[in-house]
């Protein structure tokens, strides 16, 4: 038994192909234009400050824009489209300032500000004790693990629960 369909296609052949389409639940299509100029009149704390020296370099917001791009579907996501854009940035944006040192860091210094931060796991207020358990994100990779991380990120994690895939037939 042959996978390929007879050619000519009639609409009957047309009409269930639409069908198995719809049920794939798998969405293809271009995404409209979103600039970095888009993504900081939304999130304009991570542009310049007042010397024009941005937050986050532009080569890297715009590495993150490309990756967003290439990640977030118009099709799947439709109105929350740019919104989703821009909390894959800010996500991205905020993980990146956290790992980030100073130029002329020691190594100390830049391995720390690279260190995996985790999820805390139990804290207490009167003795300042915080327990953190690096593992949490690593062993919840179906709860979405580095999301959560941040707000943005969380922020996301939501709205792809909500527009989310669903179930899936490939055919």
């Amino acid at each position: 038994m042959s996978n390929t369909l007879p050619l000519p296609l009639d609409d009957t052949d047309i009409a269930v192909i639409g069908i198995i389409t719809n049920a794939s639940n798998l969405r293809t299509g271009d995404n409209p234009s979103y600039t970095l100029e888009d993504y900081l009149s939304m999130y304009p704390q991570f542009g310049s400050d007042s010397g024009g020296v941005y937050l986050v370099p532009t080569v890297i917001l715009q590495m993150y824009i490309d990756l967003a791009n290439a990640s977030i579907q118009e099709a799947r996501y439709h109105g929350a489209w740019v919104l989703c854009m821009g909390f894959f940035v800010a996500h991205f944006a905020t993980l990146y300032l956290q790992g980030t040192a100073s130029p002329g860091s020691s190594a100390g210094q830049v391995l720390e500000a690279g260190r995996a931060q985790g999820l805390a796991t139990s804290e207490s207020v009167d003795g300042v004790s915080v327990s953190t358990d690096y593992n949490a994100i690593a062993n919840d990779l179906n709860g979405w693990a580095a999301w959560k991380l941040t707000i943005y990120g969380q922020q996301l994690a939501t709205i792809g629960k909500l527009m989310g895939k669903g179930g899936m037939m490939v055919w």
